[in-house]
């Protein structure tokens, strides 16, 4: 869930709905939504369009779990704006396989600049050493990629200074701090 302009609610709304909704929390009424498309399958944990969302005053990202794929959209008229897709090659999603499904995007922050992809790209049972940090801009445009030995699963990012923030449940005593001008 995410506040953007002082009283706007941008959220997922699955499982539910398979949905990204736009609610006015002063006028409590929903501005819009958009759909995304659902497998025919019930378990939502492993639709192939499941993915993680993130909002500023301008725009809406929406990760995909099981896919290498960023949608960018509007956040006034909820319209698709830029698609970021990969070549890497699409895994079937196997029902109730939670350690050899891989996934790709983990997390996600929207900046005030620019917006921070945490991936993955790798199953339980086949781990890599690293994960990635991805920063691109409002328009799909990469800007930099870094290698995280310690992959912060919650995070935030302060923009002035350039730091990440993190929290990963393995490491609780800890928070994570990378410099990202490095």
């Amino acid at each position: 869930m995410h506040i953007i302009k002082d009283s706007i609610l941008i959220y997922s709304a699955i499982p539910d709905e398979f949905a990204i909704k736009k609610y006015d929390l002063i006028n409590k009424k929903q501005l819009g939504k958009i759909k995304i498309k659902r497998d025919r399958h019930k378990e939502t944990y492993f639709y192939k369009n499941r993915g993680w969302v993130a909002a500023n005053d301008s725009c809406i990202i929406y990760a995909y779990v099981y896919k290498k794929q960023i949608d960018i959209y509007s956040v006034n008229k909820l319209n698709l704006k830029s698609k970021i897709v990969s070549n890497i090659p699409k895994n079937d999603i196997v029902i109730g396989d939670i350690e050899n499904n891989v996934k790709h995007y983990i997390n996600i922050v929207a900046g005030g600049k620019y917006f921070y992809a945490l991936y993955m790209g790798f199953s339980r049972s086949n781990p890599k050493s690293y994960y990635t940090l991805e920063k691109y801009d409002y328009n799909g445009n990469p800007i930099a990629k870094y290698k995280l030995d310690i992959a912060p699963i919650l995070f935030d990012i302060d923009e002035e200074n350039n730091y990440m923030y993190g929290y990963n449940f393995q490491h609780e005593d800890f928070i994570i701090k990378y410099n990202l001008s490095l």
